[in-house]
């Protein structure tokens, strides 16, 4: 498939994306924004000021240069509630046509709400909850269930829609917030749900709780906070002034400064409403829910991560078709998995051969920054350190952790870690035993008892056993409390 490219035209940035493919799981190859703010101004004058439209132009020409330099022909460009709500807006539309040659889709709300929840299902495809999105100018909801998205809605309540074109706050915002989300009428019905947040401002706060609480993972994408906590963090921020938030640079950008006490006042009185179970912080949106909304039904209903990961094996691995098989002769070991675990045991065999092309002694240390700091869609951060565990166990890592090695291990209870070792260890012993062939792992196969861990050889194959064979085989035994035992089939 050929690349596809997203602009995003929004109320506080232009964004240009770049992916390398229209699969399950979506490769990004670029990615720039430029905070544009077109936004501003649009509540007390009614329309997009010239400075911001002048810098626009200019990104959307650059944009539309790259685009024609990496041969795509086929972008989707859409904009949202600055140039849907601006009385200049379609002007603004036939100025960037005829300077950059570009045509822009203007989006209403309520499609905006629907394309952002189906950016939500992209990365978590078992989301189950509401959906928010705040952008500059609105506030998108919907809620989503088994991959439909229903009560799609737009509020005018984005933070450049609650202050004049110099940064000042309209008089009464909380007022204003709160009348707006009266309108909503399903809310009530909402209550208790997960809560999936959507929108760079948001982020931005989740950013300041990993800080707050010193959390070992720097990905954001599928953070978890606890309800109480986001709501407290939102609450004191949305009191702050300009100069208070400052003592969150270096973790926050100037422009993100300006508008995140508005935003957390939106977030504070949306949440006291929604009471939600969970508050989950999505980095897909609108440009993964345009791009989901290309996929056919088949591609959609395949698994992010399985598809992700067989990606990632077919790039940098040896045998990227062995991963199934591995799967299934270490599978005698895993007795009594919960689905989930079966599912990220699958992805640690697809993986397990990504790593061979390093150094042999930093594979370990590799392979672990790889999946902690890579782009794996449809995992948790839980999931990404098991995954973590697993390989580093798998291309033998020391018991003498580098900093990200304790941080993947630091995601995952002790329990878990017992549990990555022992697939790492049954790996290490498959890849030795098979060095990655179909026919290597046919010479034996495993079985367990209830006092032994047995490695059944063919009898005229047995010289496929080495020293080194014997040696995994010893060390899986023990970390299953079980003896090794070698027999003949």
């Amino acid at each position: 498939m050929s690349k596809f490219a997203i602009i995003d035209i929004g109320s506080n940035t232009v964004r240009l994306v770049v992916y390398e493919n229209r699969e399950r799981a979506p490769y990004v190859i670029f990615n720039e924004k430029v905070f544009c703010g077109l936004g501003r101004g649009v509540t007390d004058t009614g329309n997009m000021i010239d400075d911001a439209m002048d810098l626009a132009a200019i990104t959307l020409k650059r944009f539309a240069m790259l685009i024609d330099k990496m041969g795509i022909n086929d972008p989707r460009i859409v904009a949202t509630s600055a140039v849907r709500d601006a009385d200049n807006g379609p002007a603004f539309v036939e100025r960037i046509k005829e300077y950059t040659g570009l045509t822009i889709e203007v989006i209403q709300g309520v499609e905006e709400a629907r394309l952002s929840a189906n950016g939500v299902i992209c990365a978590l495809p078992h989301a189950d909850g509401v959906i928010a999105d705040l952008g500059g100018g609105s506030l998108e909801l919907a809620t989503i269930k088994n991959r439909v998205v229903e009560n799609e809605c737009t509020l005018p309540i984005g933070p450049l829609r609650l202050q004049d074109q110099t940064g000042h706050w309209f008089d009464h915002p909380k007022r204003r917030v709160k009348k707006n989300l009266a309108t909503i009428e399903w809310l009530d019905a909402n209550k208790g749900r997960k809560f999936y947040a959507v929108g760079g401002a948001w982020r931005s706060l989740a950013r300041i709780h990993m800080d707050m609480i010193d959390y070992p993972h720097v990905n954001m994408h599928n953070y978890i906070m606890p309800v109480n906590e986001v709501m407290s963090l939102a609450k004191k921020i949305s009191k702050m002034s300009l100069v208070e938030v400052y003592q969150y640079r270096g973790l926050i950008s100037e422009k993100r400064a300006r508008i995140i006490s508005l935003a957390s006042l939106s977030l504070y009185h949306l949440l006291k409403t929604l009471k939600p179970s969970k508050f989950v912080v999505s980095a897909f949106g609108i440009r993964e829910g345009v791009l989901y909304d290309g996929m056919s039904d088949e591609v959609r209903s395949q698994d992010p991560l399985i598809v992700g990961c067989h990606q990632v094996a077919e790039m940098t691995g040896r045998f990227p078709e062995h991963g199934e098989r591995l799967y299934n002769w270490i599978d005698p070991l895993f007795d009594g998995e919960s689905d989930e675990q079966k599912r990220l045991r699958l992805a640690i065999c697809i993986l397990s051969d990504v790593g061979w092309r390093g150094h042999p002694e930093y594979r370990a240390d590799k392979v672990v920054g790889e999946i902690l700091y890579g782009r794996l869609g449809g995992i948790s951060h839980w999931g990404v350190g098991l995954i973590s565990m697993a390989l580093y166990t798998c291309y033998g890592g020391s018991r003498q952790y580098s900093d990200q090695v304790e941080t993947a291990a630091s995601l995952i209870s002790r329990h878990d870690l017992a549990y990555a070792k022992k697939i790492g260890l049954a790996l290490r012993l498959a890849q030795r035993l098979s060095a990655g062939t179909e026919r290597g792992l046919k010479l034996a196969k495993l079985e367990m008892s209830e006092d032994e861990l047995i490695f059944k050889v063919n009898k005229e194959k047995r010289d496929i056993i080495n020293d080194v064979v014997v040696k995994r085989l010893e060390s899986l035994a023990r970390l299953c409390d079980l003896d090794a035992k070698i027999k003949n089939i």
